[in-house]
C-alpha cells in the first residue's frame, strides 16, 4: 500500500508577529480528521512580519499520540528579503510548528494519522484566488 501525503492547498497561516502565535494550552479542539488536524496546526502557527513572497513546505509525521515524529523536512523553498528575512521566516516556521506539539488528536484519528505523511504550507495559501 503507498503512502499517502496529505496536502493543505486551503487552510493556512496569517500574518503576525511572532509575539503573537497562539499557545496550545487555550484551545480546546481536538482534532478528529484531517482539515481540524491543519486548523489546529495552523492556528498555532504565525508567520512575523516583513518576510512577504517567502514560502516553505514542510513534510512530517505525528506519532499516534500527536507528538512530532523525528524532525520535519523542508520539501520546498522560496525565500525573499535579506539573508536575516530568510533565516527569520525558516525558524518562524519549524519553531512553530514544534510549539503546536503535541497535538491532542483523537485516539481514532491517532492511529490514522500516525501511518500518514504530512505536508504542510507556509504560509497559508489564499482559499480563493482573483
Amino acid at each position: 500500500m503507498r503512502s499517502l501525503i496529505f496536502g493543505c492547498a486551503a487552510m493556512g497561516l496569517v500574518a503576525m508577529s511572532a509575539p503573537a502565535w497562539a499557545q496550545t494550552k487555550g484551545m480546546s479542539q481536538t482534532p478528529d480528521n484531517i482539515q481540524e488536524l491543519f486548523q489546529f496546526l495552523y492556528q498555532c502557527a504565525r508567520v512575523p512580519p516583513g518576510v512577504e513572497g517567502s514560502e516553505l513546505t514542510l513534510r512530517f509525521s505525528l506519532t499516534h499520540y500527536g507528538a512530532l515524529r523525528g524532525k520535519p523536512m523542508i520539501t520546498y523553498s522560496k525565500l525573499a528579503g535579506s539573508p536575516e528575512d530568510q533565516r527569520v521566516f525558516v525558524s518562524a516556521a519549524l519553531d512553530a510548528l514544534e510549539k503546536c506539539m503535541p497535538v491532542p488528536v483523537t485516539e481514532h484519528f491517532g492511529k490514522i494519522v500516525a501511518q500518514k505523511m504530512i505536508v504542510m504550507r507556509f504560509p497559508r495559501p489564499r482559499e480563493t484566488r482573483t
